[in-house]
């Protein structure tokens, strides 16, 4: 018995419609979930397509409709947690308008990430969503003649998607200065363009209490284990360590968690520690971390649907973001002297 002609070649929309007995377009409605085609047909073709091996052309769908369908997405760094949630809110809400999304991670690095661009261009993306972007305002802005660009928390752009850092921030600081702290660390991190506006709620809110800024207090988080125990070390070499720190994220005041148990500080008897962007593993920790909740998913799915009207001609909303929220857990306690551990 002869096999069908479609399996010794790539299997097309027509040869699905005449395995279902339909017409092409109703294939090419049901393959994209159309209400206007039955259930039970869609059901049918999607199986059909799977079972034939159907895979969409994306080269004629680019000489159809000047789309490609794809964007690329620019990740500094995918082991964390945050990012993992943003880029599952942003695939999730691509499916629902039909797009793919390529990612790339730069490891938070300018010259990786204007590679990962300069691919992008070159696999002819319909637009970019860039988180926590590495390259200048500058850079971006001569970009968007050629394809639009959304990126996220930076405000400093033209199209961006945001929660209130500022205000977030300012929610942790309140909460210390509540507890009684008045000799707080602080951790910024990794060095990029624009303003830093956790530093700047940091700074604000110290001159609010009329404490004095201290440049001892301040640390830097370069992303990795290492530098989270580097820092702990270095504040508690101090003459006078801070009593609580405000860590950079939450990966950076986990592992400072870890870093003063080795030491034999206890986390909040000694010290607190509060971090920011509430990952799944910040109630987990011993002790569970006091930190600022983030809507990390929504700021995936926002993106998205900015991104689609940018490049659809349409103009776009003002992105609906949910605030920040602080999460009050047990890392956080009223202030004692931090001991120093020797050696």
């Amino acid at each position: 018995m002869s096999k069908p002609a479609w399996e010794s070649r790539r299997v097309t929309i027509k040869d699905i419609a005449k395995a279902a007995n339909v017409d092409p377009s109703t294939v090419t409605r049901a393959l994209k979930d159309s209400p206007r085609v039955k259930p039970a047909t869609r059901e049918k073709i999607a199986g059909l397509a799977a079972e034939m091996g159907y895979v969409p052309n994306m080269a004629a769908r680019t000489l159809v409709n000047r789309k490609s369908g794809l964007v690329g997405l620019v990740i500094p760094d995918m082991t964390n947690p945050f990012f993992r949630d943003l880029a599952k809110g942003i695939e999730d809400e691509a499916v629902k308008h039909d797009l793919r999304i390529l990612i790339n991670d730069t490891r938070g690095v300018e010259s990786t990430e204007r590679e990962a661009v300069n691919l992008f261009l070159a696999l002819k993306v319909d637009g970019l969503i860039v988180p926590m972007a590495r390259c200048t305002q500058q850079y971006y802005e001569e970009l968007n003649a050629a394809v639009p660009v959304v990126h996220v928390n930076r405000d400093d752009t033209p199209h961006h998607v945001s929660c209130d850092t500022v205000e977030g921030s300012s929610l942790v600081m309140q909460h210390l200065f509540e507890l009684g702290h008045s000799r707080i660390g602080f951790v910024r991190g990794p060095a990029g363009p624009g303003r830093e506006p956790k530093m700047h709620a940091y700074r604000t809110a110290l001159e609010a209490r009329g404490i004095d800024y201290d440049p001892d207090l301040i640390f830097t988080f370069d992303g990795t284990l290492e530098s989270s125990n580097a820092i702990t070390g270095q504040l508690l070499e101090l003459d006078e360590p801070p009593t609580a720190v405000f860590a950079h994220n939450d990966v950076n005041a986990i592992a400072m968690i870890h870093a003063l148990r080795d030491r034999g500080v206890r986390v909040p008897d000694d010290i607190s520690i509060a971090g920011h962007d509430d990952i799944q593993l910040a109630g987990c920790v011993d002790p569970p971390l006091t930190t600022v909740q983030w809507p990390m998913y929504e700021l995936g799915q926002q993106s998205v649907r900015y991104l689609y009207s940018l490049g659809h001609g349409q103009d776009p909303r003002e992105p609906q973001v949910p605030q920040p929220k602080l999460v009050i857990r047990e890392s956080t306690g009223n202030p004692r002297v931090a001991r120093q551990v020797p050696g």
